[in-house]
């Protein structure tokens, strides 16, 4: 990464704006313009209230000082191995790629992961972005669903709702 170009920091509360519009850029990336949700305010609670449920790191541009890209993670556990972090989303603009930008961001994420004495750094990659995926199996990350045959599962809302009702 150009050091005189760009710098990573930790999230504050006043960057939700500025995540959130990166979001949705990736979102539209993703080939899913309607997918988020959140508004920067419920970035703010969820992120920087009395019980932080993520935490994230920011890439600045120095000259304009200018938001380009996060990371977004959360610790989790492991009944296997012990702590863990799942790093969310990490994003950067277009126009910024391939500096090291990205690079520099899963590279601060992982410090956050061996200062909390994590032992995996999990995240998931839409099948079809090839880039991203070769990007990760370069730093040595492995495909779970080739490797091992874990597949990701998910309840929403309304799921978690009916379940929560039901009677054993």
């Amino acid at each position: 990464m150009d050091h005189d170009k760009y710098g990573i920091r930790k999230a504050i509360k006043e960057d939700c704006e500025s995540i959130q519009r990166l979001i949705q850029e990736l979102a539209d990336y993703e080939k899913m313009p309607n997918g988020p949700q959140l508004d920067p305010k419920t970035l703010e609670q969820d992120g920087f209230g009395i019980r932080p449920f993520f935490e994230a790191f920011v890439a600045v541009e120095k000259e304009s000082n200018r938001i380009i890209g996060f990371a977004l993670y959360f610790f989790t556990y492991s009944t296997w191995q012990g702590k863990s972090l799942y790093m969310e989303d990490i994003y950067v603009q277009l126009q910024h790629r391939r500096k090291g930008v990205g690079l520099s961001l899963l590279r601060a994420v992982s410090q956050a992961a061996l200062s909390e004495n994590c032992v995996r750094l999990n995240f998931s990659v839409l099948n079809w972005n090839s880039p991203s995926i070769e990007f990760y199996k370069s730093l040595g990350a492995s495909d779970l669903t080739e490797k091992e045959g874990w597949h990701c599962f998910r309840m929403n809302r309304a799921e978690i709702e009916q379940l929560a009702q039901c009677k054993a």
